[in-house]
């Protein structure tokens, strides 16, 4: 069994957005002080919030967009959902000249500089139920007619830090490495739909349905997309359970026939998983995970996340060991079988 902790510690490493994320904290920064020093969004009780995939630390390589939750507090069910976005668009668009465009339900900023563009949200406290939840714009129509729908995007970061504090390996937090290493699977095995978040969710149930307790990154890996690949197929109609809102479920994009193709590719995947972690050959294995995990993507030089051991060649055989020589400038590479 060859569970290669060294390649999947560089693999995490690689796929993580160092410089996206440095670049996005900066365009949060820019923007939150705009939206803060506008007069009447500070008499709605403005409070900003990171959501998404940045905002929960589950984002990889490359981020090319912030959510950003903009809260107002003190707004009541008068609040218009057309109307309070042409506002903050036009707030935006005096601090962003040329930077700025009104969407259905948020306005988004484009920062050239960081090849990023931030989305702001704006939410309103939700009429109906319980104080933490909030709604946002549904789709605003040309009219400008429009109603606010029901989220609780900030339960999913709780979720998320409650998630990688319960399952541990070696002590550390398990779940955000988890998460990360499936949404590089799906770029890597799926088509556009359905996107990261929903795969996200269903890493969340696996994890909080079989509660795994395993000893390698790789042995986590094999059980969770084992189990998202047999969950997939009961989604073609209606989504997984929303893990933030009793009695929703997760909606997607994705037509029924992309729901069918991913869960034919994952189950590939999954498989690919299975044999990579029962293979007795280093560099047979290494390869396979190599396959599974593809390369970086939306980056100017792709590089495989997964890369072999130096004792492996590209084609996943092993290098001849030359004797080892008194003297010698260098030494035969190691096999990281025990890393």
């Amino acid at each position: 069994m060859a569970t290669l902790a060294t390649q999947f510690k560089a693999a995490l490493t690689r796929i993580e957005p160092k410089v996206d994320a440095d670049n996005a904290a900066e365009a949060h920064k820019l923007v939150t002080a705009v939206l803060k020093a506008d007069g009447r969004l500070k008499k709605l009780g403005i409070s900003t919030f990171l959501i998404g995939s940045y905002g929960r630390q589950v984002s990889i390589k490359r981020v090319k967009d912030v959510d950003m939750f903009v809260r107002l507090e003190e707004a009541t069910d008068s609040l218009r959902p057309g109307e309070i976005l042409d506002h903050v668009n036009d707030v935006l668009e005096d601090a962003f000249p040329d930077q700025v465009a009104r969407q259905h339900r948020s306005v988004m900023i484009e920062f050239p500089d960081f090849d990023l563009s931030v989305d702001v949200v704006i939410a309103r406290p939700c009429v109906d139920h319980p104080t933490e939840h909030w709604q946002i714009p549904e789709k605003v129509e040309e009219d400008g007619r429009a109603n606010w729908i029901e989220t609780n995007p900030v339960k999913m970061s709780e979720l998320t830090t409650e998630a990688n504090d319960d399952f541990l390996l070696s002590g550390s937090g398990v779940y955000v490495p988890l998460v990360k290493l499936i949404r590089q699977i799906r770029r890597t095995w799926v088509d556009e739909q359905p996107g990261g978040y929903y795969f996200e969710v269903l890493t969340y149930h696996a994890f909080q349905d079989l509660e795994p307790h395993k000893n390698t990154v790789a042995g986590y890996l094999c059980i969770i997309l084992r189990e998202i690949a047999d969950r997939l197929p009961d989604y073609v109609t209606d989504g997984p359970d929303d893990p933030t809102l009793d009695e929703r479920t997760i909606t997607t994009k994705a037509t029924q026939e992309q729901i069918e193709a991913a869960a034919e590719r994952i189950t590939e995947a999954a498989q690919l998983a299975e044999d990579a972690l029962k293979e007795e050959d280093i560099c047979a294995s290494a390869l396979k995970w190599q396959e599974l995990l593809g390369k970086t993507q939306q980056t100017d030089e792709p590089e495989f996340v997964f890369a072999l051991p130096e004792a492996c060649n590209a084609d996943g055989t092993e290098k001849p060991t030359g004797a080892l020589v008194k003297g010698a400038p260098a030494v035969p590479a190691g096999r990281d079988r025990y890393a």
